[in-house]
């Protein structure tokens, strides 16, 4: 059992929250975000952003040159503070992204700790071509760094934060774990950590150059919560149509049989690196199924701001680009406030009795089973029609988000456009 299974993550980019584009802006709108059903609300980086190697006009949140800062256009210490406080206030969490495979390349620790770094040739340089922004630490023989970046995680507990997601979790050594995290603990055993386990096409990618890349089961000796990313590949590749449905199935079923069997997954089908979901789907119905399997999939639920807004635009990461929240949609909102209250139930917090189960529809059927009921749970992303053969007993039942009638006669039920969520008591 995992009662991280129960909860639900929101993940905000403060710059792009609100047209102010502040923590004060973010802090007046705790009561909506809370009344969501979130109990864990994580902010991207909001130190201040290197001006060297800088991309677009305010630079990567990730390319951060001063890790106990604010950045001066999100507000003030005391602003974040006041975040903090209130958010605690609205019985929610406050969870903060920390990156810490590298900073900005006029971060001051390049000219005090030049071995801090990874040089080439003389020159300060990045594992990853595409990350012109940043410079990457070296962590071997560095026991400083490590002590460092340890103080910087106390320095914010120490200010009420109640835990990290790790930026490219699966880039950082043993080493710094194994230092850090059990000084952590002595202080402050409740810390929460969610690792950015990275997909498996850059995994192996990292591997071959000889790069450091922990496997999600190592992390797992660290972390509470991971990315979903071992499954992205197929993910992706099911929405771009280039592979089908059941490809994606069965790595949720391997990851049954190979991580611990607490393991909590962050389920999300969108992030600030990843494109709408409804960008891929371009339906709202499809849209509306692959939301509903946030929730309701064996994991902790994970939310990127703006999706109650239907929106197919993902914000740029550079940029002022504000959601639209005057085309907040009343149905979704409705749809996430209702699966939030249906993921307390304690059958999601199970270790056993949990299927996947496949079907020649593209319809993601997933079962969970105690004592009292079968939890089911039928998610029609392929927008199929007519009906689904089921191994369940005949009956009449509740949909347990609409209230509507759903019905099984002789192992078949008639599909919908929208998800089919039931329970069959005993």
């Amino acid at each position: 059992m995992n009662l991280l299974r129960n909860q639900f993550i929101y993940q905000v980019f403060v710059r792009n929250y609100s047209q102010e584009g502040t923590l004060n802006a973010l802090t007046k709108d705790l009561a909506r975000i809370k009344a969501l059903g979130t109990d864990i609300l994580y902010v991207l980086p909001i130190h201040p952003i290197g001006i060297q190697s800088r991309k677009g006009t305010y630079g990567s949140p990730y390319a951060i040159k001063d890790y106990q800062g604010i950045s001066s256009d999100l507000g003030t210490l005391d602003d974040f503070k006041q975040l903090v406080h209130e958010t605690h206030r609205h019985g929610m969490k406050l969870m903060m992204d920390v990156v810490f495979h590298h900073t900005a390349p006029d971060h001051p620790w390049v000219k005090e700790h030049p071995e801090f770094y990874h040089w080439k040739d003389g020159h300060l340089t990045n594992k990853i071509g595409d990350w012109s922004d940043i410079a990457d630490f070296e962590y071997e023989n560095n026991p400083l760094l490590i002590e460092l970046l340890t103080q910087t995680l106390l320095y914010w507990l120490d200010l009420g934060v109640d835990g990290f997601r790790f930026d490219v979790a699966s880039m950082l050594p043993h080493e710094f774990y194994k230092a850090a995290f059990p000084k952590i603990k002595e202080k402050y055993p409740e810390t929460l950590y969610l690792a950015e386990s990275v997909d498996s096409g850059f995994a192996r990618f990292l591997r071959y150059n000889g790069y450091t890349c922990l496997s999600d089961s190592e992390l797992y000796q660290y972390f509470q919560i991971e990315y979903d990313y071992d499954n992205q590949e197929k993910f992706i590749g099911y929405l771009k149509g280039e592979n089908n449905l059941e490809a994606l199935v069965e790595k949720y079923r391997t990851q049954e049989i190979i991580y611990p069997s607490n393991y909590v997954k962050a389920r999300n089908v969108e992030n600030h690196d990843n494109p709408r979901i409804r960008f891929h789907t371009q339906s709202y119905d499809k849209t509306l199924n692959w939301l509903a399997y946030v929730f309701f999939a064996k994991g902790i639920a994970f939310l990127h701001f703006g999706v109650e807004t239907g929106t197919d635009h993902l914000s740029h990461l550079f940029e002022k680009d504000p959601i639209d929240w005057t085309k907040l949609d009343p149905k979704l909102v409705l749809w996430i406030t209702s699966l939030s209250k249906m993921k307390k139930d304690k059958i999601f917090t199970q270790d056993d009795h949990y299927k996947i189960i496949s079907h020649k529809q593209d319809v993601l059927h997933f079962e969970y089973e105690n004592e009292d009921e079968i939890r089911v749970g039928l998610f029609n992303v392929g927008s199929e029609t007519g009906v689904l053969k089921v191994d369940l007993p005949s009956g009449v039942y509740t949909h347990l988000i609409t209230r509507d009638v759903v019905e099984i006669r002789e192992g078949v039920i008639i599909l919908s456009l929208e998800p089919i969520i039931f329970s069959i008591l005993k």
